[in-house]
């Protein structure tokens, strides 16, 4: 047999919901803080590498002033150019132009850049695209007392400046993200201690008893869920009112019915004294029996609404044993009426059970009056009492009880189809029921050892009492 689908198990959680929220501005600052980063280090590495540049071009010029002065050919295959312009990581490249534009040594793909370059102590920089690569070049001029009019440039490719960004690109944010990763538990342990009020709010709410409708304590609540706290205090206040009517009307009608019935079975059994007409005693006796049946719904709808109306008061410690002796002992004439053996069974010793003793005694009358109701002359029903935990349970010899109507006997008003030659109102076992439910008892239903049915009412948790 498969368990039903939980239909909350797929909606989102308030949890969820703000640990979104927190992470999504903190991923959208991650984003700008790499990008203002990349910007930033690919500054610094342009700066940099741009700083590298202009120092080569300043040894080049001196390298080709040297040169000249000696009247010597510039050797771009010299030891000297290779130290300057040979590098491991990236492809250098130069240009020297003297001041008519010829080019006295160099790559001729690095143009001369003219009035654009800078005087002779500062470079201009500039990018261009060589051999496919993206190159930055550095050009400046020849000082008036060295290489007058004369330009010399020095580029190189952009390996080691990407290096250089990456390196400090990486150095920023994957400290960042690891703060972020780390602190997702952190952020997440703070949701959940701040969203504990409406978890304790959640508990007190599940933990209460159907019947306790009292106002929901807000002194501890935090401001964001007084509201709330307001709101389903309003409801439960409603509810009770409604619910505090729907008693006092059936129990003002019922006590309105006693009167009535107390009447008519007085002038019933004037009638049935009255011997004059013989041929009316038989429908004496019908009414008799139905007015009976009518008391008998009357009494019961009185103890359901009783039962109802008092959900934990006068909760005082009492002797289950001693209790179940008394109700026992109230029902030993009945059941010798019916010539049906009615007997107790239990220790001596005393069983503690914390609860409402006059609702737990209406729960065992209707126990044992079902029994006796069910169970033909010459039968046994026997009661009991046991500790550990506390137990009162009656069993009978009777017909016992179909499985089909096992679900169904502790609905109100309803009684079992072959039930229609004993009297009854179907409110006996509801009313167990909601005894039971008001004490933490439970009520279970087998089969006895007498062949007949057993019912056991099981006091538990805050029922038991050892003091």
């Amino acid at each position: 047999m498969t368990n039903p689908p939980d239909p909350n198990r797929g909606a989102p959680t308030l949890t969820h919901a703000l640990l979104g929220w927190l992470l999504i501005p903190l991923l959208v600052l991650l984003a700008v803080s790499a990008y203002t980063t990349y910007r930033n280090a690919s500054h610094l590495a342009e700066t940099e590498r741009d700083l590298v540049l202009e120092e080569i071009t300043d040894d080049l010029k001196e390298l080709a002033s040297a040169a000249l002065e000696a009247k010597r050919k510039i050797d771009p295959d010299s030891l000297a150019f290779n130290l300057l312009i040979r590098d491991a990581k990236d492809q250098r490249y130069f240009a020297i132009y003297d001041p008519n534009g010829a080019l006295l040594a160099g790559d001729p793909r690095l143009t001369r850049m003219g009035t654009g370059v800078g005087n002779d102590q500062h470079a201009v920089f500039g990018t261009l695209s060589l051999d496919g690569r993206k190159v930055r070049r550095a050009a400046v001029k020849g000082s008036k007392e060295d290489l007058p009019g004369f330009e010399i440039q020095v580029a190189e490719t952009m390996v080691r400046r990407d290096r250089l960004t990456l390196h400090l690109l990486r150095g920023v944010l994957v400290p960042q993200a690891l703060v972020l990763i780390l602190s997702i538990p952190l952020i997440w342990f703070g949701i959940s201690r701040g969203l504990h009020p409406l978890e304790a709010l959640r508990r007190r709410i599940t933990h209460r008893s159907a019947q306790d409708l009292d106002a929901i304590p807000a002194d501890n609540a935090p401001r964001e869920l007084q509201p709330v706290v307001t709101a389903l205090n309003d409801l439960l206040l409603r509810f009770k009112a409604v619910q505090d009517e729907q008693r006092r009307f059936m129990a003002d009608a019922a006590h309105q019915i006693k009167t009535p019935l107390a009447v008519l079975t007085a002038e019933l059994d004037l009638a049935r004294a009255d011997t004059s007409c013989p041929c009316a005693q038989p429908t004496y006796r019908r009414l008799q029996k139905a007015t009976a049946r009518l008391a008998h719904l009357v009494r019961q709808l009185l103890a359901l609404a009783h039962s109802e109306a008092n959900a934990s008061k006068t909760r005082v410690l009492f002797d289950l044993s001693e209790l179940a002796k008394e109700v026992t002992g109230d029902f030993v004439a009945a059941a010798g009426r019916q010539r049906i053996d009615l007997g107790f069974e239990g220790a001596e010793q005393a069983i503690p059970v914390r609860g409402n003793p006059t609702l737990v005694r209406e729960a065992m009358k209707n126990l044992v009056e079902n029994a006796l109701k069910f169970t033909p002359e010459g039968g046994t029903v026997t009661t009991s009492a046991r500790a550990s935990p506390p137990v009162f349970s009656v069993a009978d010899s009777g017909p016992g009880i179909p499985d089909a109507e096992l679900p169904l006997i502790f609905q109100r008003f309803h009684r079992a189809p072959d039930s229609s030659a004993t009297e009854g109102s179907g409110l006996g076992l509801a009313i167990v029921q909601e005894v039971a439910r008001k004490h933490g008892a439970v009520v279970t239903v087998g089969k006895s050892a007498l062949g007949g049915a057993l019912f056991e009412l099981r006091f538990e948790g805050d029922a038991v009492s050892l003091s």
